[in-house]
C-alpha cells in the first residue's frame, strides 16, 4: 500500500471514530425508541411515535402518545445502564458506571411537561405518564412509581386495552393528530429552544460529516 494510500486508510478510521463517539448519544436513543415502537405494534387503539407538540413554552418533544380505552398514555424512553439512585420526582437522577457519576435530569420530570402539553390539547381527558427504561440499568433504592420495564408496559397496556374508546377520547385523539408535527422544521425549532440544543445540532452535524469524509477516505485507501 502507498504511502499516501496508508495515510488515508489513518486519517479516514481516525475521523470514523470520532464521528461514531460523537453521533453514539443520539443513536443510543434511536434504536430505543425504534425497539419499544417494534415492541408494542398492535397495542392500543392507536399509537403515534416521536411528534412535537406545541405547549407554554414552546415545542416539546414525545417518544410516544398511545390511544386506550381508558385515556391517552405518554411515554418516555430512556436506554440507561450502571446503577441508577432517585430522590423524587422533581429530583435529579444520579447514575453510576462503575466509579464515573452522572446527574440526569429526572425524567419523570421530563415527561410531565410532556403530559402536561396532552392535557392542553385534551382537556378533560385522563393522561397518564410513564417512563420506559429498556436498557440494563439497576434502581439500587427501588424503581420509582411510573417507572415501567417493556415487558411491565405491555402487561399494562393489554390489561387496559378492553372496551370501546369513547367519543370524547377519540375526539382527543384527533386533536393530537392535528396538532403533532414530524417534520424537519418542527424538529430543528424544537431543538433551538433546548438548553444547549444548538450544539446538539452542530454536533450532529459535525458526526455526520465526519463520518462521511472519513468513510470516503477509507475507501480511497484500500483501493489505492
Amino acid at each position: 500500500m502507498a504511502l499516501n494510500a496508508s495515510i488515508a486508510v489513518i486519517v479516514g478510521g481516525f475521523l470514523d471514530i470520532a464521528a461514531l463517539k460523537l453521533l453514539y448519544p443520539m443513536a443510543k436513543g434511536q434504536v430505543g425508541e425504534w425497539r419499544v415502537r417494534s415492541a408494542i405494534s398492535g397495542l392500543g387503539e392507536a399509537q403515534l411515535h416521536d411528534i412535537i407538540l406545541p405547549d407554554d413554552r414552546g415545542l416539546t418533544q414525545i417518544d410516544h402518545l398511545i390511544l386506550t380505552p381508558t385515556g391517552i398514555f405518554v411515554l418516555e424512553t430512556k436506554n440507561y445502564t450502571g446503577k441508577i439512585y432517585t430522590y423524587g420526582r422533581r429530583k435529579d437522577w444520579v447514575q453510576y458506571i462503575g466509579r464515573r457519576k452522572n446527574a440526569m435530569h429526572n425524567p419523570q420530570d421530563q415527561n410531565y411537561r410532556h403530559r402536561k402539553a396532552v392535557e392542553h390539547l385534551a382537556p378533560g381527558v385522563p393522561v397518564q405518564d410513564w417512563v420506559l427504561m429498556i436498557g440494563d440499568a439497576q434502581f439500587p433504592n427501588g424503581k420509582p412509581d411510573g417507572v415501567l420495564t417493556l415487558r411491565e408496559l405491555k402487561q399494562a397496556l393489554r390489561r387496559l386495552d378492553a372496551g370501546d374508546v369513547s367519543p370524547q377520547i377519540m375526539q382527543a385523539w384527533r386533536a393530537l393528530k392535528t396538532a403533532s408535527k414530524t417534520d424537519m422544521v418542527a424538529r430543528k425549532a424544537h431543538l433551538r429552544s433546548l438548553p444547549g440544543g444548538q450544539f446538539g445540532m452542530i454536533r450532529s452535524l459535525m458526526g455526520k460529516v465526519m463520518l462521511f469524509i472519513g468513510t470516503a477516505l477509507l475507501v480511497a485507501g484500500f483501493a489505492g
